[in-house]
């Protein structure tokens, strides 16, 4: 006998079945080591940032995506589906409906590791949208703050459920999603403002101004008749020194109009002649695309008061940027607080492309509807294409933008915005569009902004065989997850 025979001769004495029960069991030790090593290389690292409210990324997320924490309705104390959630003041608000139950509102802090719930809030089965004001909230007829849940006041007349189907309009300086009544919508004026419809054919509309005590601040009575002479319904748009103007057309929204009503004490204009589809907001009132007074061709940005009053012209070149309304060019400072040029400044920029009055500015010049982003800082967007060339692009306004303009959070730029379902928000490097990582490797599609360091994301996840597979192997989402925190990627 030699050595070599002596191992084949033992294992050829064991029997078959203490073969299979031994490769078994090392099988099953090593699928659970790699589980265990699994799980804990994708446990929730916790939040440790410095809590800064910010409508800006981090830089840092240039590393990846790293989950903060998850949370099922069971830990905040609800039941039910996620229907929405916002940032108010400082904390995070979110609304959970189950089935055959009343909606819930729930106020989440989120400064902490973990984020830690302040309180519950049970609301009617048909709640109009939510407004979002401040430090607080408005709905079922009471302002609500949110950092206790207190009830500041209560409203001698409630904003109608019909907002969001029907016949009463409602103004806030943002645009409202009709489809959907339990929602959020920030109130960006002094006062929300409601038009009911009256008169035979509804020609007419009362337009009334509520303050966030839900007191009425004024009222007017507004006419759609496109020959009117009259004052029309304000246009949901950024005010101007506390202006906004009127429109004749419901339906439109960059219909003619030829006056601006005073938001703070309900006063309208006289007639004004401007080109409204053009008109943006400055530090000295409104400016828009007319001509030279002396020169019907030749280009200038006009500039009148809040009020409907001329102040200047100043000559544009013939290849300047075109304004097509307030959100052509949209401005922040450092800390992410939109920010309005003068009109010199205004004409500077649209002339040589280029911001050097404000911290980070967004250009969307190519007519799209809905608007979208063309250029960072005046600084073009690419992708590369298969012959690796550079293509222009552009991303969807709503995409998040980091605090140096070199990161953007997105959609695929080339994805059409009223096609589902929508493609996972990905990390791209500007202005080259290079890719640098997606929502989809830790779980999410998709993200909102709350802290400049963390991300707010609700997984819409199954609660499948695959989905608890994933899970139990260390994936993200956990299949009861409801709300994800996410930070950005540790060093290591």
């Amino acid at each position: 006998m030699t050595l070599a025979d002596t191992p084949t001769s033992q294992r050829k004495s064991l029997p078959s079945f203490v073969r299979r029960l031994a490769i078994t069991l090392v099988v099953a030790l090593v699928a659970t080591a790699a589980i265990c090593v699994c799980r804990l290389t994708h446990r929730p690292v916790g939040y440790s940032g410095n809590a800064r409210i910010s409508s800006f990324l981090s830089p840092d997320f240039a590393s990846g995506f790293d989950v903060a924490w998850e949370m099922t309705a069971s830990e905040l104390g609800v039941s039910g589906q996620l229907y929405s959630h916002a940032k108010v003041d400082d904390t995070l608000v979110a609304i959970f409906k189950d089935k055959d139950q009343p909606p819930t509102l729930v106020a989440i802090d989120l400064r902490g590791t973990q984020p830690s719930v302040l309180w519950h809030r049970e609301l009617t089965e048909s709640s109009a949208p939510i407004l979002t004001w401040d430090d607080s909230i408005v709905v079922d007829g009471q302002t609500i703050r949110v950092s206790d849940g207190q009830v500041t006041a209560t409203w001698e007349s409630p904003i109608p459920d019909s907002v969001t189907s029907g016949s009463p309009l409602l103004y806030v300086g943002q645009d409202l999603d009709r489809s959907e009544k339990m929602s959020f919508v920030a109130v960006q004026w002094p006062v929300a403002v409601v038009c009911y419809p009256w008169g035979k054919d509804y020609d007419y509309y009362m337009c009334l101004g509520h303050n966030k005590d839900g007191t009425e601040a004024w009222r007017y009575a507004a006419d759609v008749r496109d020959d009117s002479e009259k004052p029309g319904i304000p246009m949901n748009v950024p005010m101007a020194n506390g202006y906004v103007p009127t429109k004749h057309s419901i339906n439109a929204p960059e219909a003619e109009a030829n006056r601006f009503l005073n938001l703070l004490d309900g006063s309208v204009t006289e007639p004004v002649s401007a080109d409204f589809t053009t008109l943006t907001p400055v530090t000295d009132g409104w400016a828009f695309i007319g001509t030279m007074a002396d020169d019907s061709k030749a280009p200038a940005l006009v500039t009148i008061t809040a009020n409907g009053t001329e102040i200047s012209r100043i000559p544009l070149t013939d290849n300047a940027i075109r304004l097509r309304g307030a959100d052509t060019i949209q401005c922040w400072d450092e800390t992410g607080q939109t920010i309005t040029p003068t009109s010199e400044q205004l004409a500077t920029t649209l002339i040589s492309g280029e911001v050097t009055w404000a911290h980070l500015c967004t250009h969307a010049d190519n007519g799209a509807s809905p608007s979208r982003i063309t250029a960072i800082n005046g600084r073009r967007l690419y992708v590369t294409n298969e012959a690796g060339g550079a293509d222009r692009v552009s991303y969807p306004s709503t995409a998040a933008i980091s605090t140096d303009g070199s990161l953007i959070l997105s959609i695929p730029p080339t994805h059409d915005d009223r096609k589902e379902p929508a493609p996972p928000e990905t990390l791209y490097a500007v202005p080259s569009g290079i890719p640098l990582t997606s929502l989809d490797k830790i779980g999410a599609t998709d993200a909102s902004v709350f802290y400049d360091d963390l991300l707010i994301a609700s997984p819409a996840r199954s609660d499948s065989r695959i989905a608890r597979l994933r899970s139990f192997l260390g994936f993200y989402p956990h299949p009861d997850t409801v709300l994800m925190g996410i930070t950005p990627k540790r060093a290591g």
